[in-house]
């Protein structure tokens, strides 16, 4: 059976968040194959012609790590979803960010992370503050001047990143029942974590073909 391990990141380095970290965490469980957060249009673009300039935490442990490791890293992403523009993003978050309550959580947040790093974004305590902040969220568009514009926007965003981890997985799926490893790693942000644990749960309920999973600092 193909051991796989979950292990969620932060896009963005900040103290302990680091990509060094990340790569003394994957040296120590040593994968034939690491499952990342990008489509195969940019995993292309980060190992054909160096094209990306903005460096994600995962894009800097990609070329650390290939220099001195021969192994497969596997795009498993899907492209963003183009019925979705990121400026309605940008401004859905912009506006939330100016509440005192959903500030207080994500500055919790980015406090833990900074101190404990992998630890922090891998436990309960920051799928907890995950979840309370998205509660937050929906319970102040309620009281916005615009809130039928937000809460489509909301929806959207939420449901996409479900579709997202749906894909996600069943590319990870189809790829190990095709290909033969020992052991791998997937690389998220871990945002998504507490969906991806669930929609594991179900995938082993239901499909013949096992994955023996492990959820890093579980």
């Amino acid at each position: 059976m193909c051991n796989i391990t979950l292990i969620g990141t932060h896009h963005r380095e900040l103290g302990k968040c680091n990509s060094d970290e990340l790569y003394k965490i994957i040296e120590s469980i040593k994968p034939d194959v690491i499952f990342v957060e990008l489509s195969p249009d940019l995993l292309d673009r980060i190992f054909i012609g160096n094209q990306l300039t903005n460096e994600l935490l995962e894009v800097k442990f990609i070329k650390k790590y290939s220099v001195s490791h021969n192994i497969r890293f596997i795009p498993v992403d899907i492209d963003p979803d183009q019925g979705l523009p990121l400026r309605d993003i940008e401004y859905m978050f912009s506006t939330f960010k100016k509440n005192d309550v959903h500030k207080k959580i994500e500055d919790e947040q980015y406090k833990l992370l900074a101190r404990d790093g992998f630890v922090f974004l891998n436990s309960k305590k920051n799928m907890d503050l995950f979840e309370e902040k998205k509660i937050t969220e929906r319970n102040l568009i309620e009281f916005m001047m615009n809130k039928n514009q937000l809460l489509r926007i909301w929806n959207y965003f939420y449901e996409e990143q479900e579709n997202r981890d749906s894909e996600m997985l069943r590319n990870i799926y189809n790829y190990s029942k095709l290909n033969s490893y020992e052991t791998a790693i997937f690389i998220i942000g871990a945002g998504h974590r507490k969906s991806l644990m669930q929609k594991i749960q179900e995938y082993e309920g239901k499909e013949e073909f096992k994955l023996n999973w492990t959820f890093y600092y579980s």
